[in-house]
């Protein structure tokens, strides 16, 4: 989501750490190879709980080199970041350079490496609801199906009947029934999440949204209901937003360079404000992938994981995408013919993390490609290098 300048403040978020010496270093262009291709080189062990290693025999080499030198060769690609889990280890770590931006605000070009933060847009999402589901495993034993308007006695307007059939599930699903369009650019003053975060009562802009669908019947992509959950999370939980991120995510994560952007009525963007390191996102996604868990500490329930990535409707005309709580589901072929599902956390800008239980594997990729939709450079670094690299076997988990 692109913000307004006026609004571009951040929440920062210091968690008191010492970062190793080591960490600060920037990460080293490999140099070409004899065969033209990049050349590979192990992810450097840092004390940040990453356990790196090269690539296994069973990773096709060929294929990853090749797409080190098609990002570093060739500039409209604009990726700055691509990080691969594979086998329980961070096995690929490279660094590009482009055109960024700071939640709206150019930056122009940068050279990236790993202390860098960077806009994960509306990755943001997929945290929002990783927090729900570490406050709901941590006391808040409220149902999924309590109506949203029950968090918001200030809005007693708002508490009919039809609006009370709105339940904190259908928000965490986009499937509310309100109307709300973010089917138009970010730069357009028409896109009610543009309007929501330059309104005086964002809240109250969202839940007054005229009901145009009954809850549960149609999906529509909506950035107010993520702030709706936010903000009922701060209401069930009793802390700031930022706070309960920091003790129950961040700081367990060993994540301590935060930034998360905006101020709508006094709370961040929670859809789409959060900046991380690149390494920080990979742990994130790693937590997907582990069943809730980051080294030897349960960050999230695993019954958690499993119930806000499990697919829950397939996107209209669309049979190889779907939704779940605030993460979407993606399919791509194998080589051998099957098909692999990846949970994905997606934001503007081509962030993606890519969570590929079938393959034991997270791809994370971050890129500066805001409103730009020519070529869809994430799905073609899957298709066309990652998945081929990873040599699946024949599998068919996901509708193609």
């Amino acid at each position: 989501m692109k913000a307004s300048r006026a609004l571009l403040f951040s929440f920062a978020i210091v968690i008191p750490t010492v970062s190793p010496v080591s960490a600060r270093q920037p990460s080293v262009p490999p140099q070409a190879s004899a065969s033209g291709h990049a050349s590979y080189q192990r992810p450097p062990t840092l004390s940040d709980g990453w356990i790196t290693a090269s690539l296994p025999a069973s990773v096709d080499r060929a294929h990853i080199e090749r797409m080190t030198a098609s990002l570093r060769s060739d500039p409209t690609w604009n990726v700055h970041a691509v990080l691969i889990e594979h086998g329980d280890h961070l096995i690929y770590e490279e660094y590009f350079a482009g055109e960024d931006q700071r939640w709206g605000m150019p930056l122009g070009r940068v050279v990236f490496n790993r202390e860098m933060k960077h806009d994960l847009r509306s990755v943001t999402k997929s945290v929002v609801s990783a927090l729900i589901g570490i406050a709901m495993g941590s006391g808040w034993k409220e149902s999924l199906d309590r109506p949203i308007v029950d968090y918001f006695p200030e809005y007693p307007e708002l508490k009919t009947t039809e609006r009370r059939r709105i339940t904190v599930r259908h928000a965490l699903t986009m499937t509310a029934g309100f109307e709300w369009n973010e089917q138009v650019p970010y730069t357009d003053p028409r896109n009610d999440e543009i309007v929501m975060t330059r309104h005086g009562e964002p809240l109250r802009y969202v839940l007054g949204r005229p009901i145009v669908a009954a809850p549960g019947s149609e999906w529509r992509y909506s950035g107010g209901l993520t702030q709706v959950l936010a903000a009922i999370l701060e209401r069930a939980t009793g802390e700031r937003l930022v706070d309960y991120a920091s003790a129950r995510l961040f700081r367990p994560l060993g994540i301590a360079d935060v930034e998360w952007m905006g101020s709508l009525a006094g709370m961040p963007a929670a859809a789409s404000g959060l900046r991380l390191r690149p390494r920080d996102l990979a742990k994130f996604g790693s937590l997907f992938l582990h069943h809730g868990r980051w080294t030897r500490q349960q960050v999230i329930t695993a019954d958690w994981v499993d119930e806000s990535t499990r697919r829950r409707l397939t996107l209209p005309n669309q049979t190889e995408r779907g939704y779940a709580y605030q993460w979407w589901h993606l399919c791509y072929p194998t080589p051998s013919g099957g098909s692999v599902e990846a949970r994905a956390a997606v934001g503007l800008g081509e962030q993606r993390v890519f969570v590929l239980p079938s393959m034991n594997t997270v791809v994370t990729i971050l890129a500066g490609r805001y409103n730009n939709q020519s070529r869809d450079v994430t799905d073609r670094l899957m298709r066309e290098f990652i998945i081929p690299a990873l040599s699946p076997p024949s599998i068919a988990n996901c509708p193609m």
